[in-house]
């Protein structure tokens, strides 16, 4: 795995800001985006000439916010800098390698472990083809004044009245609908401790009462049957997991399109085509 390169060390460096790690990884057996675009990973997988985990690194590289850039991949992905317009997209920000490990939560402690001197990090993944720098100021803005792990999500009413129709997944609560927009702060030594806990979730899926077990009976209960207001919920989760667990609403509805499908490939590539996609600062719509 390569070690970390430094580009433009005498750039300016925000005191307060972010490690992003970018998950570029992928999960047991064959990935169908990719599969179908002739690559192992999704995160090569190019849309209008680009990779994706390019598109995703130039969106965090536009951000003020992020120092530092990490990519988790497996070995077999090869250099990073070979990847098609990667090296001119980290910009003048520093980065380096980590290595995939076996589970997202074992992934995400690995790369915070190999940044010693970093507090705060923002988590995304390397099929948010549609990240731009200012949902990641958006939501850094929101998240940096609250310890713990913040999480970003989309309200169902945001999504529809920019994509109308547009099929997603939605967390439901008694009094929001909402979908991940795959994007997470971890800030202080808090946030480690709850990334821990999501470890020994992975470690015991394959033994569901001990995973159950984790959150408590009653907190799956109401879960399930959508007892608990979007507040209540994660003031029940961060009392389980003893860390602050926030929500971030953004008022981006691209935020919460990622690349699972094939499916959402085409839909990202249709956002693109229609206008409704912003890459650059000084780009219109």
């Amino acid at each position: 795995m390569p070690s970390a390169a430094t580009v433009n060390p005498a750039a300016p460096r925000n005191t307060r800001g972010y490690t992003a790690i970018v998950l570029a990884g992928k999960r047991p057996g064959i990935d169908p985006v990719a599969a179908a675009h002739g690559q192992t990973y999704k995160a090569l997988v190019e849309i209008d000439g680009i990779p994706m985990l390019t598109r995703v690194v130039k969106a965090l590289s536009q951000s003020a916010q992020i120092n530092d850039i990490v990519i988790v991949h497996a070995e077999d992905l090869g250099p990073i800098e070979n990847i098609p317009g990667l090296s001119d997209a980290f910009s003048d920000k520093t980065y380096s390698s980590s290595a995939a490990q076996s589970t997202i939560s074992d992934s995400v402690l690995t790369a915070m472990e190999s940044q010693p001197s970093a507090h705060r990090f923002l988590v995304t993944t390397s099929d948010h083809a549609l990240l731009t720098a200012e949902m990641v100021d958006d939501f850094l803005n929101e998240a940096e004044t609250h310890s713990g792990i913040n999480i970003a999500f989309v309200d169902k009413a945001v999504i529809e009245a920019a994509h109308p129709g547009m099929r997603r997944t939605y967390l439901r609560f008694k009094d929001a609908e909402i979908s991940g927009a795959n994007l997470f702060a971890i800030n202080g030594s808090e946030g480690r401790n709850a990334v821990s806990f999501f470890q020994r979730i992975e470690q015991n899926r394959k033994r569901p009462w001990k995973m159950i077990s984790q959150f408590g009976v009653l907190n799956l209960i109401g879960f399930a049957l959508h007892l608990f207001t979007l507040v209540t919920a994660f003031r029940r989760v961060s009392k389980r997991l003893n860390c602050s667990v926030r929500p971030v609403m953004l008022s981006h509805a691209n935020a919460a399109v990622d690349v699972d499908k094939l499916s959402d490939l085409e839909t990202v590539k249709s956002i693109i085509e229609d206008g409704k996609y912003t890459a650059r600062r000084d780009e219109k719509s």
